[in-house]
């Protein structure tokens, strides 16, 4: 039915390579899938100079869609909508309709087919729409994009996406802005809560459980920084968490400060002033790269050739938490990029 209903095109076709008016469809709600986002607005940017760029988004994202950078305009929609308050969702999607977008790229996952951004692609009214071939048809897309090897990066994967539009090159480096205006605040917190120099933040949760390395690893790994001369520790953590930060205030008495509940713009600022993170395979790993602090990843599971950034400042680690040696491995890890972090005070 709804289908349908916007069956009608809002703008008429013109060849992908010439579209000026384009919207990226990403409503997914996870931190680390919306941050990564910006790598594919800043190539689109860079390309098409002229080109006016929408996106649409998960209104629960906000925080995060909010700092994006080089859109023109920003939908935010909530999917639960269309069940609880329809008309606020055919709002919504007017809105979308309204600019008259000539192409419609569906940024969902490469690896598994999404009913929700395809529709969505659909209903935006733009005539080219773009998205991943998985093997349903279902007439959403009209350009259908074959995903490289299961391995490859997912920066580079989604590059993919923008080869219709005739750009050809590597994905831009994660950035975000995110943070910025409360950095100086927050430089102030870790100061008056005594935290000495180098500061290394440790994020030992995640969403998944089988994501996480070992507590006892984290905590051994701290006591052995602090010893070598880290000059604190900082626990960061996120909602459903605080078990994870009080066993590590309860095991490292001294040189350690649990921050306190941050927003996710908060959190970006407290990442920027500590000179290292150490964190598991998770959205806010993403958002320390991002806002260019020094990152040691661990992948308990998962392929960090596919998740972990290959930058200079990021050493990913494989560290399933079967040995005791992955301590060791991380201590190296993390002196190795604090050598390279210039910091003050």
């Amino acid at each position: 039915m709804t289908r349908r209903l916007f069956s009608e095109r809002t703008s008429r076709p013109v060849p992908a390579e010439r579209a000026d008016r384009i919207l990226v469809v990403r409503v997914d709600e996870r931190v680390g899938n919306l941050v990564s986002l910006q790598s594919l607005l800043d190539a689109l940017r860079h390309a098409l100079p002229g080109a006016k760029l929408g996106l649409l988004s998960s209104s629960r994202a906000a925080q995060v869609a909010d700092r994006l950078q080089g859109i023109d305009w920003l939908h935010k929609l909530d999917k639960r909508w269309f069940f609880k308050r329809h008309g606020l969702w055919r709002k919504k999607i007017s809105e979308v309709r309204s600019i008259g977008y000539q192409v419609a790229l569906d940024a969902s996952a490469w690896h598994e087919f999404s009913f929700t951004h395809a529709a969505l692609t659909y209903y935006s009214g733009a005539p080219v729409r773009i998205g991943f071939d998985r093997g349903i048809k279902g007439g959403f897309h009209t350009i259908l994009v074959t995903p490289g090897p299961p391995g490859e990066h997912e920066l580079a994967q989604r590059m993919r996406l923008v080869r219709p539009l005739g750009i050809e090159m590597e994905p831009p480096e994660l950035r975000s802005s995110m943070g910025e205006e409360q950095r100086e605040g927050w430089e102030k917190w870790l100061t008056e809560k005594g935290a000495g120099r180098p500061r290394v933040a440790i994020w030992a949760g995640s969403r998944k459980q089988e994501r996480r390395w070992p507590l006892d690893y984290y905590i051994a790994l701290g006591r052995r920084l602090l010893s070598s001369g880290a000059g604190s520790l900082v626990v960061l953590w996120g909602p459903g968490e605080e078990v994870l930060r009080d066993r590590l205030v309860s095991a490292i008495p001294k040189g350690l400060i649990a921050a306190p509940k941050t927003s996710l713009e908060e959190l970006a600022a407290l990442m920027r002033g500590v000179d290292l993170v150490v964190t598991n395979d998770t959205g806010p790993m993403h958002l320390a790269v991002a806002v260019e602090t020094a990152t040691v990843c661990f992948f308990a599971s998962g392929d960090p050739g596919r998740w972990g950034h290959p930058y200079s400042r990021v050493i990913n680690l494989v560290a399933p938490g079967s040995n005791n040696g992955e301590v060791e491995e991380a201590l190296d890890a993390c002196r190795r990029l604090l050598a390279g972090v210039e910091h003050t005070g």
